[in-house]
């Protein structure tokens, strides 16, 4: 890539290789690099770049990479504040950065948002390979940091698709790179982690709370607190099925103070969501009408949030014993769980509780039959046996 540069900043001066060699390699040498067939010294290139009038900077930079490198940031953004593009948009958007190899960080993570766009789709091996590509990039470039995040990512996937031993060996992968070396944010992703499987399957909540208390104080020590307000939720669902009230209050107020400074809509869409758990949990009627109404307030009819405000609605009213409100809204997020089936297991998992809520305070039982076969394909562990209570309940 630097010998095309060479070359086309050469032509562009309309200079002769003879031109630019003398004095610092030899013509044929020249040709060798500009053809990709040889590398220039350190000090061939900088004697190079000034003869061209441009500095080390421009020589070594690729202009397509930095273009690259700015999209994939746009992308980034859009994706965290879930404004995203329409999946083939993006790859129509990415592709043109991945006909050739690059030998670039932006190009590895080009391929984890290409990947993701398949994601919807059900496209779910296709998804894996565009990972695969991108951590291969990121190998070969010894960027560990790209790496853990890249394994993180794959291991999330495979634990939504339930293919919980291939989700280990990334876990054990990312092990190998030594968590504590990895930077915050790469540090809060693996926590994130380690908590989502626990949830669905070993159940150690407690290991689970201690490893985002670490990585709280680790923030505290570093100043970089990289959502910090999520591990602070994070910690209230997994004090939740400990029935840990204290734990519950005391993290989701930290994860309110800590939006107050930030005034990001979504983390109070997410901390009113998970108020509003800790409601249901414990049948605070006025407290869980409370935070649908903010959530209502806060979200849009675009936003991944409207089957867990439907769920949140429908057990509202089931508990007031206004059973035909709730059968509708209960009703409705049942009839679009085509708009939810590629959510998490453990969002499924949820919403099926509050199906089941729904049935258990006489608000209808369509859903109950398929929940039941559902469930059976659940990885052993919290939410399947709270879901099979419920399903027992319900059977009497």
């Amino acid at each position: 890539m630097i010998g095309e540069r060479i070359k086309a900043l050469r032509k562009q001066k309309k200079m002769t290789q003879t031109q630019l060699a003398e004095g610092i390699v030899t013509k044929s040498m020249l040709s060798m690099i500009e053809n990709g067939k040889a590398e220039a010294s350190m000090r061939s290139l900088r004697e190079l770049a000034s003869r061209l009038d441009v500095s080390m900077q421009q020589l070594l930079t690729d202009p397509k990479e930095v273009e690259l490198q700015s999209l994939v940031e746009k992308l980034e953004f859009e994706e965290m504040q879930l404004i995203s593009l329409p999946d083939q948009k993006i790859r129509e958007m990415l592709k043109p950065y991945l006909q050739e190899e690059m030998n670039s960080v932006w190009q590895g993570k080009a391929y984890m948002l290409y990947g993701d766009t398949y994601f919807q789709e059900g496209e779910n091996e296709r998804v894996l390979v565009y990972y695969d590509r991108a951590i291969e990039i990121f190998e070969k470039l010894g960027e560990s940091e790209e790496l853990a995040m890249g394994r993180i990512s794959q291991a999330y996937y495979l634990l939504m698709w339930n293919r919980y031993e291939e989700s280990i060996e990334r876990i054990e992968a990312i092990e190998l790179l030594d968590a504590k070396y990895m930077k915050t944010k790469t540090r809060t992703e693996y926590a994130m982690l380690i908590v989502f499987k626990n949830l669905l399957c070993d159940e150690d909540l407690e290991g689970a709370i201690r490893q985002l208390e670490d990585v709280l104080e680790y923030m505290t020590r570093t100043r970089i607190y990289y959502r910090a307000d999520d591990v602070y939720r994070t910690i209230s669902i997994c004090a939740l099925y400990l029935n840990d009230e204290k734990k519950i209050h005391e993290s989701l107020q930290k994860a309110k103070q800590y939006i107050q400074f930030t005034e990001d809509r979504l983390a109070e869409i997410k901390v009113a969501l998970s108020e509003a758990l800790y409601a249901m949990e414990y049948r605070h009627v006025k407290l869980l009408g409370k935070n649908i109404k903010l959530m209502e307030s806060l979200t849009t009819d675009v936003e991944p949030f409207i089957a867990a405000i439907s769920m949140a609605k429908g057990v509202y009213y089931a508990f007031r014993g206004e059973t035909e409100m709730g059968r509708e809204c209960l009703l409705a997020l049942w009839e679009n769980r085509d708009e939810w089936k590629t959510h998490s297991l453990v969002d499924i998992a949820i919403y099926y509780e509050g199906l089941l809520r729904g049935t258990l305070n006489g608000c209808g039982d369509d859903w109950v039959p398929v929940i039941e076969e559902q469930v059976a394909e659940f990885p052993q562990g919290l939410f399947r046996k709270r879901l099979e209570t419920l399903l027992q309940q319900i059977k009497g």
